[in-house]
């Protein structure tokens, strides 16, 4: 007797689960916003920051978006409200002080939620292929900010004023 390859099972997640990724995409859209605005807005020694975070959020936008759809939500990835004030807050910031490696710490908390939010969707989510995409996420998350705080020793600051 043949082996019939068996189709996998179609995964569907709770409303609870839906609303959480939800959640979790719209802190990764704000995120997308902030870091699209300090890329533009950056100076020129940490535009490459900017530029890491702001590609990885765009990439994660996309998949959470996708894996929301997979799993029988109706994800939207276009700027929210949160997108919108952030990307405010960075361009009064931008014309009354540079955007530059003292944004570190900023942009630390700002990870955190995000983090945090991967967090609560893998704890609620059963184990799956779609729970391993946001393991991998997360750590992808957590790699980048490893290595920028390995960097960012050699960001130049603008000095306090007295």
């Amino acid at each position: 007797m043949k082996d019939v390859p068996r189709q996998p099972e179609a995964v569907t997640a709770s409303p609870r689960q839906l609303d959480q990724l939800q959640h979790l995409l719209a802190r990764s859209i704000g995120a997308r916003g902030w870091f699209d605005e300090m890329v533009e807005k950056a100076d020129p020694e940490f535009r490459f920051v900017a530029v890491r975070f702001h590609g990885l959020h765009v990439e994660q936008v996309q998949r959470l978006t996708a894996l929301i759809t997979a799993v029988g939500g109706d994800a939207d990835p276009s700027d929210n409200m949160s997108a919108a004030l952030k990307r405010a807050g960075l361009s009064v910031r931008a014309v009354f002080g540079g955007i530059d490696g003292d944004m570190m710490a900023r942009i630390r908390e700002s990870e955190a939620k995000v983090l945090a939010g991967f967090t609560e969707v893998i704890k609620a989510m059963e184990p799956s292929r779609y729970r391993d995409e946001l393991v991998q996420m997360q750590a992808e998350l957590q790699d980048l900010l490893q290595a920028v705080q390995g960097e960012e020793r050699s960001l130049p600051e603008r000095p306090k004023e007295e």
